[in-house]
């Protein structure tokens, strides 16, 4: 358990230039070369996309790390989550938000999203301000209003949040300085939940489910 966790620490690792954020970055597919995975990924999406609590379950590691805190295996799991389709922040609707967005290879393991290994942690700082725009045409707008004017059109843009204090609503700023409003939904942090995957005895299984650095 003590490497896994020491591997997610470094899950921010990926060349970016020194002491600068990317401007934009889109997500990446490392993982689509090996069968065996492209199942496992394509019964997951499945299971999500049922609900199927037992299948899911079923996933996980008998040690799915749960919190960098060390709650770890299935039944710490079923304890953090709220599986009913209905919660917006429960585990299907993470599960839904995390996997059209890549999947990056570290090793012998593969990380979903690819967006999570996708910045340099020594670069700046202002990475774990950063986010990712991952709703390709959202509008920047000039309010937390739905009707305020929309000062750009993003797609896979970098930003820096600002004040996450409006509801459902982040203040963000963009790379030339310019400063608005866009929805939680359509942003990513890095520091979000991801999921670790690796093969165990032969099979392919979730070893961690965390958020946070």
């Amino acid at each position: 358990m003590r490497s896994v966790a020491l591997a997610l620490s470094l899950l921010l690792l990926l060349a970016t230039p020194a002491n600068a954020l990317p401007e934009k970055l889109s997500p990446v597919d490392q993982c689509s070369g090996d069968p065996s995975f492209s199942r496992f990924l394509s019964l997951l999406k499945k299971t999500v996309a049922k609900e199927d609590r037992k299948a899911f379950l079923a996933m996980l590691s008998p040690r799915v790390l749960v919190h960098f805190g060390g709650a770890a295996g299935p039944k710490a799991f079923e304890e953090s989550w709220d599986f009913d389709g209905n919660n917006i922040d429960g585990i299907w609707a993470q599960l839904r938000r995390i996997l059209p967005l890549g999947c990056a290879r570290d090793k012998s393991a593969r990380i979903i999203p690819s967006l999570a290994i996708q910045f340099d942690p020594n670069s700046d700082e202002e990475v774990f301000e950063a986010m990712v725009v991952v709703s390709p045409g959202a509008a920047l707008r000039a309010g937390p209003d739905p009707g305020s004017p929309v000062l750009a059109t993003l797609s896979w843009d970098v930003v820096t949040a600002v004040d996450q204090g409006a509801d459902l609503q982040t203040k963000v700023r963009l790379a030339d300085g310019r400063q608005g409003y866009m929805h939680d939904d359509e942003l990513y942090s890095p520091l979000s939940y991801r999921m670790v995957v690796e093969k165990l005895r032969g099979k392919w299984m979730i070893t961690a489910f965390v958020a946070g650095d």
